[in-house]
């Protein structure tokens, strides 16, 4: 499918130019939640990020082996996991988000601003599909 051509492409230049901080975009989507909501339930972070379980648990280790994270079990329920934003990890989102623009500017060059707004109102439309 063409979208996920897209996505995979996009990712891939993304993920060439976070190199040099060793964080793959990957492992910043659940660090870009957490930039907006900084402590979160594990299960919530799974949801909100739309990562599934296996990959998530693999990227949560990493961030937390970095010092972008910490994890802590629930006072209220032990079987889940309260995950924080340490300020490192608050650093290499402000220092990704830069990468992040510059690449969605690269990507919609040649664009007009016509064409980008109906090109994301069609991404939203499609997205909303495949999560009903």
């Amino acid at each position: 499918m063409l979208t996920n051509h897209a996505a995979k492409v996009f990712n891939r230049h993304i993920d060439t130019m976070l190199r040099p901080y060793g964080l793959p975009m990957a492992h910043l989507t659940p660090l870009m939640q957490l930039y907006h909501h900084p402590t979160m339930l594990q299960r919530d972070l799974f949801k909100a990020c739309g990562i599934g379980q296996p990959a998530m648990v693999h990227a949560l280790a990493k961030l937390e082996d970095a010092g972008f994270i910490t994890r802590e079990q629930s006072e209220h329920d032990r079987r889940s996991a309260i995950i924080s934003m340490t300020d490192r990890g608050r650093e290499m989102v402000q220092a990704a988000w830069p990468i992040l623009i510059d690449a969605n500017v690269h990507a919609m060059a040649g664009f007009t601003a016509e064409e980008s707004q109906v090109l994301a109102d069609l991404l939203r439309r499609l997205i909303a599909n495949l999560q009903s």
